[in-house]
């Protein structure tokens, strides 16, 4: 949220921002270190679950919605942004009851069903392309690009590397399920780690979970082996170094495959979680169409991983284009339209 939004532009403005979010989440750490005050609700989704989940995640949207309303009555910003998902809906009820203007920034290529629940609350939509745009009113969704931090587009193969103590001569596989990692891409990992690290390098990102299994595994190998192979539960102001210095990124169809891939230029091999009407499969198309990704199906992944993972490190030239057709997708601007947006519905 931003206050003051409709001031005129200085040099040394500064805006203040207020972030809800999930009670001890990602976020809300990433929140801390930035500096940035954070408010913690309890909400859970209600979409896909048993009866009883359905009715204890009610009570607390609505909760969660009460405790949004008492955040913005104390902080009174100008605008709300919300980036979709159950998280969000509380905030954006109690903003709309409010009066308060708010921007919706849907990543993917497809709205999931809380922000086709919740759209009509906000005054514009921002959008990562323009295949989006159909989902919506005419005039009620802007093309901005997707937002993602500058680090992103000044990472660089050899500073990544360098910051990974990883050999040159060997190639580097990136493997990572989002902020809490994907159980089925961990143990795809576990179970051919010796014979990935034979061949390559790993930076893998695992969640929380699935650290203690996977540091026990990695002390079981040879120690030439287990130096080639970097495991951490989640990284954030190093994310960017790690996508850099990969060859091969594996990893789920996130919305942040949409930004952060094409912003770095990475090569992908894409696994899309069968879950949240299937909008990682539609992110990973819009990747693969273009020539910057490969899928697999996660009914093959156990079969097909380690061959596929392989074969296309050894195609150089097929990874190089992989590379370009991510990098022509990047909107290094992505973030100053946003913000341009916020302050047309804010003014």
């Amino acid at each position: 949220m931003l206050q003051e939004l409709n001031a005129p532009p200085t040099p040394n403005r500064t805006s203040e921002f207020l972030y809800l979010g999930r009670e001890a989440s990602v976020e809300q750490r990433i929140a801390a270190s930035c500096g940035v005050p954070f408010v913690g609700m309890r909400v859970g989704g209600v979409r896909g679950k048993t009866l009883r989940a359905q009715l204890q995640n009610s009570a607390q949207l609505a909760s969660a919605a009460r405790h949004a309303a008492a955040a913005l009555e104390h902080f009174k910003p100008d605008a709300v942004l919300a980036t979709g998902g159950y998280v969000s809906a509380p905030t954006l009820w109690a903003a709309w009851r409010k009066k308060i203007p708010a921007v919706i920034a849907l990543p993917d290529l497809e709205p999931g069903w809380a922000i086709r629940a919740t759209w009509r609350f906000s005054k514009q939509v921002t959008v990562s392309f323009a295949q989006v745009l159909k989902f919506f009113p005419r005039g009620r969704a802007t093309v901005t690009g997707y937002p993602v931090r500058r680090e992103f587009f000044q990472a660089a193969r050899d500073a990544g590397r360098a910051h990974f103590q990883f050999d040159n001569a060997l190639p580097v596989v990136t493997v990572f399920g989002g902020s809490q990692g994907a159980h089925a891409l961990n143990e795809i990992v576990r179970v051919n780690l010796p014979a990935l690290l034979a061949a390559t390098q790993v930076i893998h990102l695992c969640g929380a979970q699935s650290y203690a299994a996977l540091h026990a595994e990695r002390a079981q190998l040879d120690p030439a082996r287990a130096a080639r192979y970097r495991l951490f539960e989640y990284l954030n102001e190093d994310m960017p170094l790690a996508l850099a210095a990969a060859d091969l990124v594996v990893a789920r169809a996130g919305a942040a495959t949409l930004g952060e891939f094409p912003a770095v230029g990475a090569a992908s091999l894409l696994v899309p979680g069968l879950f949240a009407q299937g909008h990682q499969a539609k992110n990973a198309e819009f990747l693969a169409a273009r020539g910057a990704a490969e899928i697999l199906a996660e009914e093959k992944l156990a079969p097909a991983f380690l061959p596929t993972a392989l074969n296309l490190l050894s195609d150089r030239a097929r990874l190089d284009a992989m590379r370009r057709a991510a990098k022509a997708l990047a909107q290094p601007d992505a973030a100053r339209r946003v913000v341009d947006v916020l302050r047309e519905v804010g003014a």
